[in-house]
């Protein structure tokens, strides 16, 4: 019986019609998205300190954030390959003026109004259907000042393909070059440790056209 013979033209149309197949039926689909929060379903971000006296709290509901998600044929995320993040300082309210107000001053807000955060790295850890661990590296501008931190966060998946972003980050007024802010003529001083904690929702692009035009 004669060996077959393979000629260089019949192994290069072999590897030919074998990339073809990939491409034509490729084992995993995956496709970036870009996904942003929206004005009124944002979500929070809440800062929260302790004082001599009490803990603290200041709220916002205005953040802005957009992101590039790389989901698989099922809608989960495998990747983050962008997300910006911004906040103006003076939304971050806590029910009492004269408190705002000096929590606004501390973060010198009128010289430097918002607050950004700016990816650099992501890491994404499937953790069961619909849910995955994020370790969101990236620079942290907060009155003028710029570090880089590491966010962990858990990204969830929700009916309506949106996904519910949370996430706990502590942090110190030092590392900014801010001054804890004092009320009450100096009788309740804020310590120096906060916690930021972020809970915003993001829609994917059908969604925000909706959500606009109602």
């Amino acid at each position: 019986m004669k060996a077959a013979k393979f000629s260089s033209r019949n192994i290069f149309t072999f590897f030919f019609c074998m990339i073809l197949l990939e491409v034509a039926f490729p084992k995993s689909l995956s496709a970036q998205t870009v996904y942003s929060t929206h004005a009124g379903k944002a979500g929070t971000v809440k800062v929260s300190g302790t004082s001599d006296l009490q803990t603290w709290t200041v709220t916002s509901t205005e953040a802005e954030s957009q992101g590039v998600f790389t989901l698989d044929e099922k809608n989960q995320m495998k990747a983050i390959s962008q997300l910006q993040f911004t906040l103006k300082a003076n939304s971050l309210q806590g029910g009492l003026k004269i408190m705002d107000h000096k929590a606004h001053k501390a973060l010198k807000a009128s010289k430097y109004p918002v607050i950004s955060f700016q990816l650099e790295s992501a890491v994404v850890l499937p953790i069961q259907a619909n849910q995955q661990v994020i370790h969101a590296t990236g620079s942290l501008t907060l009155k003028g000042v710029t570090h880089t931190i590491t966010l962990p966060m858990l990204a969830v998946l929700n009916s309506d393909r949106s996904f519910t972003i949370t996430g706990t980050k502590a942090l110190r007024f030092s590392d900014y070059l801010i001054k804890a802010p004092s009320f009450m003529g100096g009788a309740m001083q804020a310590g120096n440790d906060i916690t930021v904690d972020i809970l915003l929702t993001y829609l994917p692009p059908q969604t925000q056209v909706l959500a606009e035009n109602k």
